[in-house]
Parts: structure tokens; sequence; C-alpha cells
């Protein structure tokens, strides 16, 4: 974790104007890697401007963006789905949906709810669960995999895909 030094500025002629100022402006030091540096300095001079101006705007737009209306956050992080999706993830390549182990009892644990993934994240969980369904050795029936994510609270879309896509790919399987 970087170290954040702050210490008041005493005077605005210390730093570039800073078109947000509505309070006391503050010197903030903080460490990064030297690519990362050198990088900053390329694109600041692209662009005809300062490192610092380049920081002051991406914080900016990251704290912009931090404070929009929950709908357009996703309600399920994606750092927690993937680790989900990671540990439910066999040696083999298959995937654990049943079990203390599996999917389900993981998902279900969080208190999350399917309804709540956005689409990008449906795709990733949709992947996973075509894998563990293929790996079954007795396949269940397309209503009693259905039934398996009811406490999930699946979508309507959710729904028909984990019904009919599943039963495809016992189609698929038997041919």
């Amino acid at each position: 974790m970087p170290e954040i030094k702050e210490k008041p500025i005493e005077s605005e002629s210390e730093i570039p104007s800073i078109e947000d100022a509505d309070d006391t402006v503050m010197r903030v030091i903080f460490s990064m890697s030297k690519a990362t540096w050198k990088r900053l300095g390329e694109i600041a001079l692209d662009r005809e401007t300062s490192r610092a101006s380049l920081v002051r705007e991406a914080i900016k737009q990251y704290m912009e963006k931090l404070e929009q209306p929950q709908e357009q956050n996703p309600k399920i992080p994606d750092r927690q789905l993937d680790k989900i999706l990671k540990e439910c993830t066999k040696e083999d390549g298959g995937f654990e949906i049943d079990g203390e182990e599996g999917f389900i009892a993981k998902f279900g644990a969080k208190g999350w709810k399917l309804s709540d993934l956005t689409p990008e994240q449906w795709e990733k969980v949709k992947e996973k669960l075509q894998i563990g369904y293929d790996g079954y050795t007795f396949k269940p029936e397309p209503n009693e995999f259905t039934e398996k994510f009811s406490e999930l609270s699946p979508s309507e879309e959710q729904t028909a895909w984990l019904s009919g896509e599943t039963e495809e790919a016992v189609t698929e399987s038997e041919a």
C-alpha cells in the first residue's frame, strides 16, 4: 500500500490551477512504480499537461464513477464473483455446481441473486454452469437442474436458459 502524506498548500500559486478547487488545496505525496511514472509522463507530454493534472483528472473521474446511482454499479462485485467461479473450478477443468463447495452454496452464502448479475457476469456464470452440467455423470432433467437454482432467484431469462440450454446439451450429448 502506498504511503500517503498530506500537507496543506500555503498558496494556490504553488500548484497549477484546479477547476474544482472548492476546498482547501492539499499537497498529497504518494509512491508509484518507475514504469507508471514514465508512462504518466509520456501521456502528459502527448496531452500537453502535467502529470499532476492527469492524476487529479483520474481521481476525479474515479470518484464520479463511485458516486453514480447504484443501478449503474454492479450489485455483485466482479472480483468476488470471479473468486467464487475460480474456487468452484476443478483442477481437471470441470466446474462444481452442487455440494458445500459448489457454486450454488457459495453464491447463495453471499446472499446474492442470479438476477442481480450484470449481462457480462451472467455470461461468465453461464459458461461455467454449462461446463458443470456437461460434467455430470448422470445429468439431471432440465426441470431438476433449474430447480437447483430456485433459491438463487434467477430472472426469467436465466430460468429459460437453465431449462432450455441444458436441454439442448442433453440432446447433443445423446447424439
